[in-house]
């Protein structure tokens, strides 16, 4: 009689241990691809907030319109985000009908920060920084962008980039003599400054001037804002790439002389593609904007004196220049008129400097600028034999390899 084993065979140990490898090797390859396919939902998402926000706030300026007779106001109106919605920042005068119009309506995920401006009498809508699910986002040209955020990059970082066709270079394809006084386009170097964590965008500052000496504005009276200046920076950045992030609107407020005054650089009016720098961003630079004198709050447009970047002493307005040493600000002064003798690398004749986008709040025919010596320096608006432009574009960081 033929016997029966009942008795079932298991799995050996190096079976198993086979099957647990081809269980992690397939693990390794899906895990990633799962958590890549969720996080382009949550970016697809947070891009889709960003363009309905964009369309909530190009409705507001129809209903706008229609509540005040076709009206709406000249200078910039400011959105601030928070998980409470978009809040308008700006308390307009009661010629304004402003029922129901101080908030922008919008479905999906709230910002948890970031802002939106509309401006150019509500032609132009820009964010600023909308922080959605994790995602920094903007609004360019049309079209959402949302990136994760990146490692913040020093002050005065190279970038090597090529305004005109909106694409980053190599430093192979840069040379010399892209960074003279004049040249517009091409390789050209250029410092990331100011970055931040929570920011989809970095500001470049070209290492050279594009225009020869020009007056800031030939009225002499610096309430009026720098429009010869602006004048230049337009007609030498008009082949620029319409690539470009769109510069926000820049605004100096202040009193002089018992009065107040203000005025509101709109660069969409002017058709530029790049702005200029504020004295205010060179404060945040060098620290001046965060120091605590004599129980004041850092520097700011009402400081009367001139500050220079680096150096030593208690008061900030009074600081020595870094005179034989390498300047860690010299990259803000770079290819100007002797600059070496302060820590540049290359200097150049003609430009002493550069001008500002900010008046001197403390007198009515000064404006700031970047002086060769490495300081925040000021001088007479209507004077034009020692200052240029130095242009600032602002770029996606999802468009730089860094």
């Amino acid at each position: 009689m033929m016997r029966i084993n009942n008795k079932k065979r298991g799995f050996t140990l190096i079976e198993l241990l086979a099957v647990i490898v081809i269980l992690a090797v397939i693990a390794l390859i899906a895990v990633p691809q799962i958590l890549n396919i969720l996080n382009r939902a949550r970016k697809s998402a947070a891009e889709d907030t960003t363009s309905g926000i964009i369309k909530s706030a190009e409705n507001y300026v129809t209903s706008f319109m229609l509540q005040n007779n076709g009206g709406f106001p000249e200078g910039t109106l400011t959105f601030e985000c928070t998980t409470d919605g978009c809040q308008l920042k700006e308390t307009l005068d009661d010629s304004y009908n402003m029922d129901n119009l101080t908030t922008l309506d919008f479905k999906g995920t709230k910002p948890t920060s970031g802002t939106i401006k509309i401006s150019n009498s509500g032609k132009n809508i820009l964010t600023t920084n909308l922080n959605i699910n994790n995602f920094t986002c903007l609004y360019s040209k049309g079209q959402s962008s949302c990136i994760e955020k990146k490692e913040i990059k020093e002050n005065g970082t190279k970038v090597y980039f090529n305004p005109v066709n909106g694409k980053q270079c190599s430093e192979d394809e840069y040379t010399k003599n892209q960074s003279k006084t004049g040249i517009t386009e091409g390789c050209m170097q250029w410092y990331i400054f100011n970055d931040k964590e929570d920011s989809a965008v970095y500001n470049l500052i070209l290492d050279h001037n594009i225009t020869g000496t020009v007056a800031w504005n030939l009225s002499g009276e610096n309430f009026k804002g720098p429009k010869e200046v602006l004048e230049a920076l337009r007609d030498e950045t008009v082949a620029w790439s319409d690539e470009l992030i769109s510069p926000i609107p820049y605004t100096a407020s202040w009193t002089y002389d018992g009065q107040p005054h203000s005025y509101t650089i709109d660069y969409s009016t002017y058709g530029n593609k790049a702005r200029l720098i504020e004295a205010e961003e060179i404060a945040e630079i060098t620290g001046a904007s965060n120091l605590v004198d004599d129980g004041g709050i850092g520097w700011t447009l009402q400081n009367e004196d001139y500050f220079y970047l680096d150096g030593t002493g208690e008061k900030w307005q009074t600081k020595v220049a870094s005179s034989n040493k390498k300047s860690k600000y010299a990259w803000l002064f770079d290819n100007t008129e002797d600059c070496t003798q302060y820590g540049c690398d290359v200097k150049q004749s003609g430009n002493y400097g550069y001008w500002t986008s900010s008046t001197n709040a403390s007198y009515s025919f000064l404006a700031w600028c970047v002086f060769n010596c490495g300081s925040l320096d000021d001088n007479y608006v209507n004077g034009s034999n020692y200052y240029g432009v130095r242009p600032v574009i602002t770029v996606n960081k999802s468009n730089l390899g860094l």
